[in-house]
């Protein structure tokens, strides 16, 4: 069981967006907000894809390095409800996630859990679907 996050939705685009604008660079906007451009180049900003990104030690002990966790379907259940989604963004390294979240899950897993971003899920579990 772990804490699920909010990603790549439209309040974290807006905040990104404002920290671009007031010259911030792309490491420093990227602190504040979500450009939604996963990490192997994929719009995860889509609300009718569920999309997840998850630390790389989760994904590198599965897959190993490089693009081969791309796309791979993961289980996500909160509440009692199962949605398949595909892991396509990376969250940083577990020991330099700050809000305790151990998943992140982008608009298509909010519309699907009938959940409004930014939000804190406890108690959901995934796995490799």
């Amino acid at each position: 069981m772990v804490v699920a996050s909010s990603f790549a939705d439209p309040k974290d685009a807006a905040a990104y967006k404002k920290a671009i604008a007031q010259g911030r660079t792309e490491a420093e906007a990227l602190k504040v907000g979500d450009n939604g451009i996963g990490k192997w180049g994929d719009n995860t900003s889509r609300a009718d894809v569920p999309m997840c990104a998850l630390p790389p030690e989760d994904w590198m002990a599965k897959w190993g390095p490089g693009g081969n966790a791309r796309g791979k379907k993961v289980a996500v259940t909160f509440k009692g409800k199962t949605v398949i989604g595909e892991l396509r963004d990376t969250m940083p390294h577990k020991a330099y996630i700050k809000n305790g979240a151990g998943i992140d899950l982008n608009p298509g897993f909010a519309k699907a859990f009938g959940v409004t971003p930014p939000f804190m899920l406890p108690g959901v579990k995934w796995e490799w679907a």
